[in-house]
């Protein structure tokens, strides 16, 4: 019987119960503050470090989306003026004054400068602070780092993901396969994490932030949202890709099967190799005896392995994957992906796909 598995670019991860390491870590070195055996929350500060002092420039157009000499009108604070990590600097709304942008101090310092559209903050020390993430126990520290946590429950990687960590009551809005549409999120969605089986909406998004949404994860959406997202106060997260696509039935099993718990969403750090790493949702589930470790993602992309096409206009033909791209290729639609040469089975030729419209194939 032949498994199939999604991966981008190595096989994706789902299972409703497992045991779920993960190593957190600082960018630089710093001083550790949990012990192993220790028992963390998600906002439990694990290890801090002391960024050393510099100059940061804030791109205030950019944030505003508007032209750079329109954006000192913005301005909330002058030359002069010290501000504080997180700090507004300007601000802008829009949508009939339903929505505000926001340029925001990424460091505690002085502002310099103003003009052009940027700000110049001379930045003094700041405390860089790492969280656990996720609720769970200390199981290895990582000397001057982080440590290893460790939890019991649901794990699922997805596609790809908008924002930074967050959390939030899982809420499922719509069947596997329906599309996520305004109606379908009601105000008892506020403060939450809504899940749509299918493709995103513009609507949905709009009525999202009108109800103070947690997040969004949903099947897929396309791909010209994107500039959409940039306004809203909440992360979006993709479990299958870009277009519209489904959610994976197990998938959303597994949202089913724990709705009213509450879901943590990480967003990994690039691998050694490159490649950008999955988001991950951990739903932890207390458990009287451990289960198993998670599943392995070993299935890699490489020339020779055999292969599925999920999208148009080769869906559901099979082939070889011959060479892979180098370096991400910028699509028609404007997303950049690595990209795969497949040699289709029963032709001569072949084909490059993104990697993510394929899955492998193994038995």
């Amino acid at each position: 019987m032949m498994e199939t598995l999604h991966f981008y670019p190595e096989a994706v991860k789902f299972t409703p119960l497992a045991t779920i390491r993960r190593e957190r870590q600082l960018p630089i070195p710093g001083k550790v503050l949990v012990q192993r055996g220790d028992a963390v929350e998600a906002t439990t500060v694990l290890a801090i470090a002391e960024q050393p002092a510099g100059v940061v420039i804030v791109d205030i157009a950019r944030a505003l989306k508007v032209s750079p000499e329109r954006a000192t009108a913005y301005l909330q604070r002058k030359p002069g003026a010290s501000v504080r990590a997180q700090e507004v600097l300007a601000r802008r709304r829009i949508w009939l004054g339903l929505r505000t942008l926001r340029a925001r101090s990424p460091v505690d310092g002085e502002i310099v400068v103003a003009g052009g559209g940027k700000v110049l903050i001379r930045a003094g020390a700041r405390s860089l602070e790492l969280r656990a993430g996720f609720p769970g126990r200390v199981v290895e520290v990582l000397p001057a780092y982080g440590a290893v946590i460790e939890t019991t429950g649901a794990l699922i990687q997805a596609f790809w993901s908008s924002g930074a960590d967050f959390s939030g009551m899982i809420r499922i809005v719509t069947s596997g396969a329906e599309p996520l549409r305004a109606r379908a999120i009601d105000p008892v969605a506020q403060g939450t994490i809504v899940v749509g089986g299918a493709w995103i909406e513009p609507s949905a998004l709009e009525q999202a932030e009108r109800l103070q949404v947690r997040g969004i994860i949903a099947g897929s959406m396309e791909a010209s949202l994107l500039p959409m997202l940039r306004d809203l106060s909440f992360p979006v997260v993709l479990t299958e890709g870009f277009g519209r696509l489904p959610m994976h039935p197990g998938i959303f099993r597994i949202f089913s099967l724990y709705q009213g718990r509450e879901a943590f969403v990480l967003r990994p750090p690039a691998g050694p190799d490159g490649w950008p790493g999955r988001p991950e949702i951990l739903i932890p589930v207390p458990t009287e005896s451990p289960p198993p470790p998670e599943p392995a993602g070993e299935v890699h992309l490489h020339p020779g392995v055999r292969v599925r096409l999920l999208r148009e206009p080769y869906r559901g033909r099979t082939g070889t994957v011959s060479e892979l791209s180098p370096r991400p290729w910028t699509l028609d639609s404007g997303l950049r992906s690595w990209c795969a040469e497949i040699q289709l089975d029963g032709e001569e030729g072949r084909v490059w796909v993104p990697v993510y419209n394929v899955e492998v194939l193994r038995s």
